[in-house]
C-alpha cells in the first residue's frame, strides 16, 4: 500500500468563477467554492434543544459513591461511558454536517478515527477514560478504531469530491489512516484530554465540591469546567453548546446505576408491604 496522496492545488480563479456562477443561478454554494473562500469550519456541532439547568435534578450528585467505596468504580465508570457514547455521536453528527472537512484529510482523519474508538470501559485503578500517558491504553483505543473505520469510510459519501479527495477515504486505507493518526497523536491527543479532564471535573464536583462548598457553588463550578473543556475539544467544532446536555447524561446515568445498585440490594425473599 503506498503513501498517502497529497493533495494537488485546486480551483484555479477560472475554475472558481464558473463555479460560483453557477451557484448564482441556483443560489447554493458547492464545497469547492466554499473551501476556496476559506469559510471557517469552526462550527458549532449540531445539537437537539439543549436542557435548560433547571431540569436537571444534579440532588442525586449527593449520594454518589465516595472512593474506597465497593460502588464507586462501577457507578463512575457508567457516569463515564455515557459521556463518552454520547461525544462520540456529537462528533459523528458533526462530520456529516460539515463534508467540506473531507478535503482536509489530515484534517478528517483524527476526526474519523476519534470517533470510531470505542468507549474505555474502565479500569480498577481510577482509570475511566483513554489516559494519553498510559501506551497500552492508548493502544487499545487505536486498535478499537481500526475494527470499525473501514465500515465508516464505506459509508461516507464523497461522490461529490474528485478522485484525489475520495482516493484518501477509500475503505482499504482504515489500516493506513490509524497508523497515520498514530504517528501524527496530537489532534486525538487533544480529544481524549478532553475526555478525561471532563471525568476528573465529574469526580472533584462528586466527591470534593458538593461536601465542601454546596451543590449549587458546585454546579456552577462544573459548568464552567465543561465550558473550558468543551472550547478545547477541537480547532474545527465548538462543543459548548453541549454543556447542559453532556451534564444531563452524565446525571441520568448516574441515577441509572444508583437504582440497578439498589435494587440489586434488595433481597428477593424480602416481604412485601402490605
Amino acid at each position: 500500500m503506498g503513501e498517502l496522496i497529497t493533495m494537488p492545488s485546486r480551483n484555479t480563479e477560472a475554475e472558481t468563477a464558473v463555479l460560483e456562477k453557477t451557484e448564482a443561478a441556483n443560489n447554493v454554494i458547492s464545497i469547492e467554492t466554499a473551501f476556496a473562500r476559506k469559510i471557517d469550519t469552526h462550527t458549532p456541532a449540531p445539537s437537539a434543544e439543549q436542557p435548560a439547568s433547571s431540569e436537571i435534578d444534579f440532588s442525586v450528585w449527593k449520594m454518589a459513591p465516595k472512593e474506597r467505596t465497593p460502588a464507586y468504580f462501577p457507578t463512575y465508570s457508567a457516569v463515564s461511558r455515557a459521556m463518552q457514547t454520547a461525544m462520540r455521536a456529537w462528533v459523528r453528527e458533526w462530520f456529516q454536517s460539515n463534508p467540506r472537512i473531507l478535503m482536509r484529510p489530515h484534517t478528517a482523519y483524527p476526526i474519523l478515527v476519534y470517533q470510531c474508538t470505542h468507549p474505555f470501559a474502565g479500569k480498577r485503578t481510577n482509570i475511566f477514560t483513554y489516559d494519553i500517558q498510559e501506551t497500552a491504553i492508548l493502544d487499545r483505543a487505536f486498535s478499537s478504531a481500526a475494527k470499525k473505520l473501514s465500515r465508516e469510510l464505506k459509508a461516507l459519501d464523497t461522490k461529490r469530491f474528485d478522485w484525489f479527495t475520495r482516493e484518501h477515504y477509500f475503505a482499504y486505507r482504515s489500516t493506513e489512516v490509524v497508523k497515520y493518526v498514530k504517528r501524527n497523536r496530537k489532534a486525538i491527543y487533544k480529544m481524549l484530554n478532553v475526555e478525561t479532564v471532563l471525568m476528573d471535573n465529574i469526580l472533584n464536583f462528586a466527591v470534593v465540591d458538593v461536601p465542601e462548598v454546596g451543590l449549587e457553588a458546585a454546579v456552577k463550578m462544573l459548568r464552567r469546567a465543561f465550558e473550558v473543556q468543551l472550547r478545547r475539544f477541537s480547532s474545527e467544532m465548538d462543543m459548548t453548546g453541549r454543556v447542559d446536555e453532556l451534564l444531563k447524561i452524565a446525571t441520568d446515568a448516574l441515577v441509572t446505576k444508583l437504582a440497578a445498585s439498589n435494587a440489586a440490594e434488595i433481597p428477593e425473599d424480602m416481604p412485601l408491604a402490605a
